[in-house]
């Protein structure tokens, strides 16, 4: 379904991501893993066309079933984002406009892919928040972001990113801004969401935890390259990485257990 073959990313000549390399089957989940400035955010914004600062593609290829990315025109990319391919923020909320009401952005986002009334994409809002179990979807159609937590937020983000069933889906960090309880319910929705619809997600994450337990697959990145890559047996227990061997070892141990 996707390829990333060969990719360089640079911004302004300089180049922070090198030879990246991975295919993604429909329905798998593979997580980027690696610390601070790896280069893991670049990868998924590169995919879907949103490079900030003059970012670029400057080598390799982007294949979306078939498809050079690299070649979207405007409209193109206007009806792939949100429909075929969304993401999920760190912070939903954040991404949402804090002086509009919920239920006005999301009936806006819902009338730009669709030709549909005001009040059909109101009800359309409501149901996917419901579909989230998020109770109270009409009153958080009428709330402002800040009313909400976090984990409400992150929900609503994920709600609007699932509303045309996308095929792929792009996390970064959609758990490192909630608390432990809240992380587990939307790591279980967001693997739902595979099983229910043959999602495939790409997840760009600092726990290794998570990405243990949701993964086929784990890119370990350093310094914009690819440092270990493999199926999450692989890279937990067969991995003969020394940078994969030291991101495990920094994983906390809870009563002397660890749990990647």
């Amino acid at each position: 379904m996707l390829e990333l073959n060969n990719l360089t990313i640079a911004y302004k000549d300089r180049p922070v991501v090198q030879g990246f390399q991975m295919e993604l089957k429909q329905g798998e989940i593979a997580s980027l893993v690696g610390e601070s400035g790896s280069g893991k955010t670049t990868v998924i914004r590169a995919i879907l066309g949103l490079l900030p600062g003059g970012g670029r593609v400057t080598e390799g290829e982007i294949l979306f079933e078939g498809k050079s990315l690299l070649k979207n025109t405007d409209k193109e990319w206007n009806k792939l984002r949100g429909t075929d391919i969304s993401m999920i923020f760190q912070d939903s909320g954040a991404m949402l406009n804090p002086i509009r009401k919920i239920g006005d952005g999301f009936t806006e986002y819902i009338r730009i892919h669709e030709k549909i009334s005001r009040q059909d994409a109101w009800k359309k809002g409501v149901a996917m928040l419901e579909r989230m179990r998020l109770s109270g979807a009409e009153n958080i159609m009428e709330s402002y972001p800040f009313q909400l937590s976090g984990g409400m937020r992150q929900r609503v983000g994920i709600a609007m990113a699932m509303t045309y069933e996308p095929k792929l889906l792009l996390a970064d960090e959609p758990t490192s801004a909630l608390d432990m309880t809240t992380q587990a319910q939307i790591i279980r929705q967001m693997m739902e969401l595979r099983d229910t619809y043959g999602t495939s997600i790409i997840m760009v994450t600092h726990n290794l935890g998570v990405a243990a337990y949701m993964s086929d697959q784990i890119v370990v990145m350093k310094d914009g390259r690819i440092e270990d890559h493999g199926s999450r047996e692989h890279i937990l227990n067969e991995s003969s990485c020394a940078y994969t061997k030291m991101l495990l070892d920094a994983v906390p141990s809870v009563g002397g257990e660890r749990y990647v």
